[in-house]
């Protein structure tokens, strides 16, 4: 039986289990902002394991009880908890409305918005992060925003430029979808540094999914999903300030302000500015621990909302100029420098088509166009490309019978022109990719299925097709088992989605280059419950990536770095387990463990991916006081051995070991607010790791055995910070 019958067979038999009992349905909102609805509300009849939840419009339908009256009980997190006595099985439809839980004991409030939350309706493992989440670190860009989240990695890339790189099942960014407002964000020639051109502050909340996507969102997802939603015009505060410095003289600013200009038009501007002008050689390698940037970044949105259209629509704009390298001392005669020029423009339009009579209708056009230049050197290396990228999807989505059946229809084009240029070798291309889709989603009191299918036309690959399917049981209201089963294909730029290598005296060796293609499995439990009235929770989850074929970035051979399509089997095995527990009203702790089993067949023989570590384990502890006047935050991380790539061939004095070391990291925050601004200071790092003599051939850097991408490790040291947050809402 292949994958496709598979997957048939699956849908058939889960559709076998739907139930066609009567129903009650429902309408659950907030009392005290204008009847918002409120998504992912619990709802579910007394003394029974009858229930489900309330979905992203604030509806449910749950099946009737055994017997009436029966008592039905809403609650959602914050809000005060609503029991509802149901005498008949009435088809008219509940409005149920939630009052916030504002009541004090003690001067202590009694709930607080809990900074991450996995969803239990959504069939897909979706795991969001708030704003609360994002301030417990300095959140400088994207990239720095997952330092207290477990399941995306950050590590450093090399031990010159200072960029951090995130891995998603163990497995580089690049195989991770990242979007902003399912946008691409982050392809191409952004792969590299892209998400250090997105502020933290500017994101108002990021949806992590695990494992294959949503069909409707491309076909390049291969271990998951990011979604960036940045701060909306008409929601966010009228303007906003952060000041950030640190000891190494970086320093950024970021400003922001919206404006209502009438019930329908809103606009936002976005302002960023960062420098880092002081030098810094604390090892005395001569080299630079941290590079000299500059980086300017705007941006301009506007909203329309009417009753029948929504529009939305702006400009972005980013400019950065990075150096690194050595350092001049007397001793050197030739400095080895590193500089990084980028440009980047993008403008955007996203269209809404709304049927006030039928809710369960609508269109989406979304679309974008982004410039980007980059001019790179290393050494005597260069890399200067050129991206210009276009992207269309149209969504058109109902209903079939009822509102248990939902269907996605549309179609989507993705358009990228490159001009490379490495070393005077032009490696140019111009990608036409037009593709259709359909995603039908099931759902009922206990269970959702989603079955997704598409098809693109790839210029020069050919025709491709990609199913994916997820499926969700909760085994009461508050517990919910996950299956999910994928394809997902891609083009590489191993250029750029490699820069770190061109640190290195490495000669670089490349074949003609076949698309990356994988199968993801995935399963995960989720469960949440209460001890003395505190809330707990649980999330075990497993995923398996298959390559059918992948460009494998071989750094066996000191010598040179090759890409080549791979000759045998690659695969990826991920296992998380993440506990959250609130101790107090005050006190929450998160803790997590993950483990890796990730080979590919190289050129030499089946062996582990380097530099990453086979074991991680993350603690989060925040303590908030009473009216969240101080905020302390405090995370730990462990990190086991890694395999590193053999170094036999170089000169004895220049050879490392083949595995790295274990080692923890300690990062702590403490935030003081006031009504409308707030201090915060903090040090990364507190214990100072870190990893010894980072380059290789430092002395040498034109040798043949010169090399700073071998990094496990920080090579910063401890950075302590400090700044403020203003705001007026």
């Amino acid at each position: 039986m292949n994958k496709y019958q598979f997957l048939i067979l699956l849908g058939c038999f889960l559709t076998a289990k739907i139930s066609t009992a009567q129903k009650i349905k429902g309408f659950i909102y907030e009392a005290q902002n204008n009847k918002s609805p409120i998504p992912g509300a619990n709802v579910y009849w007394k003394n029974t394991t009858i229930g489900t939840f309330s979905d992203e419009n604030g509806n449910f339908e749950i099946a009737n009880p055994n017997k009436f009256p029966s008592t039905l009980v809403v609650s959602f997190i914050g809000y005060q908890t609503d029991s509802i006595i149901v005498n008949t099985p009435s088809q008219s439809k509940l409005n149920i409305k939630l009052s916030k839980d504002v009541k004090l004991e003690e001067f202590e409030l009694t709930e607080r918005e809990a900074s991450t939350k996995i969803d239990l309706v959504n069939p897909l493992l979706v795991e969001t992060l708030n704003k609360n989440e994002f301030t417990k670190a300095a959140c400088c860009n994207i990239s720095e925003s997952f330092e207290t989240n477990a399941s995306v990695d950050v590590n450093f890339t090399d031990a010159v430029s200072g960029t951090k790189k995130i891995q998603m099942l163990g497995l580089d960014g690049i195989y991770t979808q990242i979007q902003a407002e399912n946008l691409p964000m982050i392809r191409g020639l952004s792969s590299a540094f892209g998400l250090t051109f997105v502020p933290g502050t500017w994101a108002e909340s990021i949806q992590i999914k695990k494992g294959a996507g949503s069909v409707v969102n491309g076909y390049e997802s291969i271990t998951g999903q990011i979604n960036v939603e940045l701060l909306k015009p008409d929601e966010a505060e009228q303007l906003f300030v952060n000041v950030y410095g640190n000891e190494k003289g970086r320093a950024e600013l970021n400003i922001h302000g919206a404006q209502k200009l009438n019930e329908k038009w809103s606009t936002m501007t976005l302002a960023h500015v960062s420098n880092q002008s002081l030098q810094w050689d604390k090892n005395e390698d001569t080299f630079l621990d941290m590079p000299l940037k500059t980086q300017f970044n705007f941006f301009n949105r506007w909203k329309y909302r009417g009753k029948k259209h929504m529009l939305q629509f702006g400009v972005k704009g980013v400019y950065e100029d990075m150096e690194a390298g050595q350092i001049p001392t007397t001793e050197t005669n030739r400095l080895y420098k590193i500089g990084v020029l980028t440009k980047q423009f993008e403008v955007f339009t996203k269209n809404g088509f709304l049927f006030p009579e039928k809710p369960y209708k609508s269109i989406g056009i979304i679309n974008s166009f982004k410039y980007h230049n980059h001019e790179s050197k290393y050494g005597d290396k260069e890399f200067n490309a050129e991206q210009m990228s276009g992207y269309l999807n149209a969504i058109y989505q109902t209903r079939i019978v009822n509102e248990n059946h939902t269907i996605k229809v549309g179609s989507s084009l993705v358009y990228d022109h490159y001009d490379k240029n490495y070393n005077d070798s032009l490696f140019g291309r111009e990608e036409i990719v037009p593709g259709i889709f359909t995603e039908y989603a099931l759902t009922t009191d206990k269970s959702a299925l989603v079955l997704g299918v598409r098809g693109d036309y790839h210029n020069l690959y050919g025709a491709f097709f990609t199913p994916r399917a997820h499926y969700k049981y909760n085994f009461t209201p508050l517990s919910a088992l996950r299956f999910s089963v994928g394809r997902g294909f891609r083009t590489a730029n191993p250029y750029i989605e490699n820069a770190s290598v061109m640190a290195s005296s490495r000669r670089v060796i490349s074949e003609k280059l076949a698309p990356e293609i994988a199968w993801n499995y995935g399963t995960s439990v989720t469960h949440k419950f209460e001890i003395g009235g505190k809330e707990m929770s649980i999330n075990l989850d497993y995923y398996f990536t298959d390559f059918q074929n992948q460009v494998v970035v071989d750094l066996e051979n000191p010598d040179e770095v090759s890409f080549y399509n791979l000759q045998g089997k690659s695969y990826s095995h991920s296992f998380q387990a993440e506990v959250g527990a609130q101790i107090t009203q005050q006190l929450e702790i998160k803790a997590a463990y993950k483990l890796y089993d990730i080979k590919t067949d190289y050129q030499s023989g089946l062996k582990e991916k380097p530099l990453v570590p086979r074991n991680r384990a993350l603690v989060n502890i925040g303590y908030i006081t009473n009216f969240d006047k101080w905020k302390f935050d405090l995370t730990g991380q462990w990190f086991d051995v890694s395999r590193l790539p053999s170094t036999a061939t170089n000169m004895v004095e220049n050879r490392i070991s083949t595995a790295s070391k274990s080692f923890v990291t300690l990062n702590g925050q403490i935030t003081r607010a006031f009504k409308r601004i707030e201090f915060y200071a903090g040090v990364e790092n507190i214990t100072n790791f870190k990893q010894d003599a980072p380059i290789i051939a430092a002395n040498d850097p034109f040798g043949s055995d010169f090399d700073a991408s071998l990094i496990w490790g920080s090579v910063n040291g401890r950075v302590a910070y400090g700044g403020l947050r203003f705001k007026i809402q």
